[in-house]
């Protein structure tokens, strides 16, 4: 066991709750609770463990845990924790409280725990071969330590300036847009019409801004903020002490392995995909001279203005959800790499919802014949329902909370009715087609599998179904389609 007896959380919504080993008590606001003997050698078992996440299987090997049941110990002192803030705060969200204590997370099926002390003064054991121990103090005029509750106003406290950027580089652009004669039909068509390899550069240029933006803008800029401030020379800092200020201490931006990793590769695949409607638009014969007759600018307008509330939306709730894998002040939007990330899928949503709804209208509303299947069809097939499941249920998306949780469970229902009516009324009967049908029952049963573990979880409630951003984009799709049809 280490030599600190009490460790107090200094950073995130935590911050002034302490576990004091030698007393056996856990503290908060002036108020303690008592712990019994085995819980406080569990959690004196969980700091000193180098694993970092403790299983069942590592206190099976101790001489005084051997015979617990792990989660239901650790579920007694997440109970502690949450009656000790219920009784400071009748209104605090203890639940997500106790999150910030004890993390949970499942690896090759077996259940871990550990505290999350990267958000307290405790230090590790072994210093660095190369630099010296440095305590991270908590920076007490930081955002981390404002008291505000995650909700709409604290939202604008923080997002007023750059959402007033937002509204004017938006207008700026339709300005420009109506100076130059643009419409969004011509635009449209002058995208399809120009060389693929050109937009696809583009596209993946932009989806990566976000990431380069992080790692490159808004970590210096914390390290600099905490250095000045502490009067630390930067280049003493390792790389564990450089993610604790930039993810906590000073957040602006997780730039731990796992997030960087996923936030690219869903960034990238959603690019991707949206590449691959485009790729798909370009080989539908007849299109492009039915762009210039077809009168869809009021629904073009509409689909631009979903994509920039879902990629509102998308921000808000990473600001304003509460998570023990992230931290909402990382996602204000004047970190760089947040607004970046709101420029790409405004972007992304709207060009690719404009894309999608050129082509089933040239169909269902222009009146175009059948013709024969290409490879683009079925490549924009599985790119979107294997982007939809990476970015939603696959283990990195659960690794690190992703906010876009709910899309595959949501999305790929819609998803694959589209796609098959699509298939069915378009294209003739033949060998491609039935491959691409075939798509659809095989992601069905992924989705399933992911349905039940999520309802035998109970993580699944009405309310994804209708906030989820897939739904809220293919909702707009559908009822401008049939607006469309019946000639409004």
């Amino acid at each position: 066991m280490r030599n600190e007896q009490r460790i107090t959380w200094v950073s995130g919504p935590a911050s002034g709750f302490y576990i004091d080993l030698e007393s056996q008590k856990i503290g908060y606001s002036g108020k303690e609770k008592s712990l019994n003997h085995l819980q406080t050698r569990l959690l004196s078992f969980m700091l000193s463990f180098p694993g970092g996440f403790v299983t069942a299987g590592d206190t099976a090997g101790d001489s005084e845990l051997f015979s617990i049941d792990l989660s239901k110990y650790i579920s007694a002192i997440k109970s502690a924790v949450r009656s000790l803030i219920r009784s400071v705060d009748p209104d605090a969200d203890a639940g997500a409280f106790a999150d910030q204590i004890i993390e949970k997370r499942s690896t090759y099926g077996n259940t871990g725990y550990r505290l999350r002390t990267e958000l307290t003064d405790e230090l590790d054991d072994a210093p660095s071969e190369t630099t010296a121990t440095i305590v991270l103090d908590p920076v007490k005029d930081s955002l981390s330590e404002d008291p505000s509750p995650l909700g709409i106003k604290r939202y604008l406290k923080y997002n007023w300036l750059p959402l007033f950027i937002y509204m004017f580089l938006t207008l700026g652009i339709i300005l420009l847009a109506d100076s130059l004669q643009f419409s969004v039909h011509s635009l449209l068509a002058q995208i399809v019409t120009a060389p693929f390899g050109i937009t696809f550069t583009i596209l993946s240029v932009v989806s990566a801004l976000p990431i380069l933006g992080g790692m490159f803008i808004d970590v210096p800029l914390s390290v600099r903020e905490y250095s000045i401030k502490k009067g630390l020379d930067p280049k003493s800092l390792d790389k564990e002490s450089i993610h604790k200020i930039a993810m906590y201490l000073i957040p602006r931006f997780d730039n731990s392995k796992e997030h960087v990793l996923f936030f690219l590769i869903c960034n990238l695949t959603g690019a991707f995909t949206v590449s691959s409607v485009l790729l798909y638009v370009k080989s539908i014969p007849g299109l492009i001279d039915y762009l210039p007759t077809a009168d869809h600018g009021y629904a073009y307008s509409f689909i631009i203005l979903a994509g920039c509330f879902v990629a509102l939306f998308n921000n808000y709730s990473l600001q304003t959800t509460y998570s023990s894998d992230r931290c909402a002040d990382d996602f204000i939007l004047s970190r760089a790499h947040a607004f970046l990330n709101l420029i790409h899928l405004t972007v992304s949503l709207s060009f690719g919802g404009c894309l999608i709804y050129t082509f089933l209208s040239f169909r269902f509303v222009g009146g175009s014949g059948t013709s024969v299947i290409t490879p683009a069809y079925i490549v924009m097939i599985l790119a979107a329902y294997c982007y939809m499941w990476f970015s939603s249920d696959s283990p990195a998306a659960q690794k690190i909370d992703s906010i876009s949780k709910n899309n595959f469970i949501t999305g790929l229902p819609i998803a694959v009715v589209i796609t098959t009516v699509y298939t069915v009324f378009c294209f003739a009967w033949n060998i491609p087609s039935i491959i691409a049908l075939l798509t659809a029952p095989a992601f069905l049963a992924l989705w399933l599998v992911c349905f039940l573990r999520r309802r035998k979880e109970n993580t699944l409630k009405l309310y994804y179904f209708v906030s989820s951003f897939f739904s809220v984009m293919a909702i707009a799709l559908i009822v401008l389609l049939v607006l469309s049809a019946f000639g409004v």
